[in-house]
């Protein structure tokens, strides 16, 4: 799940070259995989064995069409690094194959591979929350249960068309450096080295399973999509991996689309308010028609009329205001106060303001009583808290009693050491949108699907509608790349009708992607 990114600081290029022309990871690409055994040269001391703990496990999932049999596998991947290619992490994956116990694995099945955001965050979200055969079960309009929560079978499991492998980047989830210590692990909390990193999982992943010939897939939530979209990118050039398809869950590509000190990013954030304000009964409509209003009104008078306002005659753009607070359901000498550009942290405290409760900015129709009235900001996100013991609880019992998997390690959902610890770029602000379109350029089969939730209001929807609007594609070729919005929120995937749609959504993504990758 994602954390919001830090703001920014932009560095003069002269600080920046040491980090250009510095060594990047490694992660052994080109050269051939050493034995779990250590082999080493001679007079090489050997490194001590690799220890996968692997524990692969039978199962069953209930399906309308039939049961589906289906392996899954819990192990750690060996990370290595330098010249010397010395093991530098252990990456805890779980992988889940369709098939009769003692078949061997379809070798031309496809396979997707799957990533949440963060950055900090493990795969547990969409494994345990979307596509895996076993779910948390949630209320049924995507509310928390109560402690311990369910875990369910999951009518929806992606298993159905596809082979799934989660993959929990260093530092979340079991995965972690093999030297203890920050500096372990901060090799790979960066854009470029996390990218090379999990690039590296899927090359080794693919070999150790004899699966080259498969279809291949990449899937990632918020953060996660940013991740596979320069994944995409990095594949083809390192490793000459292409794959077929991308699936991008509530995801942010371009971080300055959802910059709110520019007028690009309030304007971008707007439907998303206005669905949850009509969502909260503060808005006339429903909220797919409140968000329609709102996307007529952003992309054109508000931003005119942001860009016309002059701050010594604010009187003058009282019907200005009036227009962006009917729209947010917020009274208009609070929009004016804010010169039209309503942030997220005053809309989530302001619109229920006079009921005592807040909103979640991960889905705005998700409300809490307020811990603290007095603050000017709330002090955590309710709805994202509330997921971190439901998830983590589930996640450290299922992989202990249904994948028979035996640690100690603590399983981190979130790490705030990773997210705090995160290097991004010092010149610009992060942006995967190059990486995707090469990814497009390079693969002319590649298709791509952005999913996203209505009331999400830290990943709006309309951000990755006008970045999609934006990719360099022939007018035949427009339709390679589509954006879906479910009713919801960033997790669309808590209410059973957004998990099913969701589900359809990555179903035709990717029978799409096989059909366009057929010879002509």
């Amino acid at each position: 799940m994602p954390t919001p990114p830090r703001r920014l600081r932009f560095l003069p290029l002269a600080l920046l070259l040491p980090l250009l022309l510095g060594p990047a990871p490694g992660w052994a690409q080109d050269r051939p995989d050493r034995s779990e055994k250590g082999d080493e040269p001679a007079g090489k001391a050997a490194e001590p064995a690799f220890d996968a703990q692997r524990s692969v496990t039978r199962h069953s999932l209930p399906l309308a069409a039939g049961p589906l049999a289906y392996s899954a596998t819990a192990e750690f991947l060996p990370l290595r690094d330098g010249a010397k290619e010395e093991l530098a992490a252990r990456v805890f994956t779980v992988s889940y194959s369709a098939g009769a116990e003692g078949a061997p694995p379809d070798a031309n099945r496809p396979v997707t591979f799957v990533f949440n955001g963060g950055p900090g965050a493990a795969s547990a979200y969409m494994h345990l929350g979307a596509a895996g055969p076993r779910v948390v079960g949630f209320g049924p309009d995507g509310a928390l249960a109560g402690p311990p929560a369910p875990l369910l079978d999951n009518p929806d499991s992606w298993l159905a068309f596809t082979d799934l492998v989660f993959v929990d980047p260093v530092g979340t989830g079991y995965s972690r450096a093999v030297k203890p210590g920050d500096d372990a692990e901060k090799r790979f909390w960066s854009v470029e080295g996390d990218t090379r990193a999990m690039a590296e999982v899927v090359r080794l992943w693919l070999t150790r399973n004899g699966r080259w010939a498969s279809p291949k897939f990449l899937a990632g939530e918020s953060y996660g999509g940013f991740r596979i979209a320069k994944m995409a990118d990095e594949l083809i050039r390192r490793t000459g991996i292409a794959v077929n398809g991308l699936i991008l869950v509530s995801p942010v590509v371009d971080f300055a689309a959802i910059d709110e000190d520019g007028i690009l990013g309030p304007a971008l954030k707007l439907p998303a308010m206005a669905a949850t304000a009509a969502a909260l009964g503060r808005a006339p409509g429903t909220p797919q028609q409140a968000a329609e209003a709102a996307e007529r009104f952003a992309l054109g008078p508000y931003l005119t009329g942001l860009a016309g306002l002059d701050y010594g005659r604010l009187g003058e753009a009282g019907g200005f205001f009036g227009d962006v607070a009917k729209l947010v359901g917020l009274p208009a000498e609070q929009v004016a106060r804010q010169r039209g550009r309503v942030s997220m942290g005053s809309f989530t405290r302001e619109l229920l303001r006079d009921q005592g409760r807040v909103l979640s900015i991960y889905d705005g129709t998700f409300t809490a009583a307020d811990p603290d009235p007095g603050s000017s900001r709330v002090p955590f996100d309710p709805f994202l808290q509330g997921t971190i013991p439901a998830y983590s609880t589930a996640f450290a019992a299922y992989a202990q009693s249904e994948l028979a998997l035996r640690t100690e390690t603590p399983y981190r959902l979130l790490s705030d050491r990773v997210n705090r610890g995160w290097e991004w770029p010092r010149m610009s602000v992060p942006s995967a949108v190059d990486s995707l379109q090469t990814a497009l350029t390079l693969q002319p089969s590649l298709r791509v699907l952005i999913a996203h939730g209505r009331t999400d209001l830290i990943t709006p929807y309309m951000a990755s509608r006008w970045m999609a609007a934006r990719l360099e594609l022939p007018p035949g070729e427009r339709d390679r790349v589509r954006v879906t919005v479910h009713e919801g929120g960033h997790m669309m995937y808590t209410r059973a009708s957004g998990r099913a749609s969701l589900a359809a959504d990555a179903r035709a993504l990717i029978e799409q992607s096989l059909r366009a990758a057929q010879p002509r």
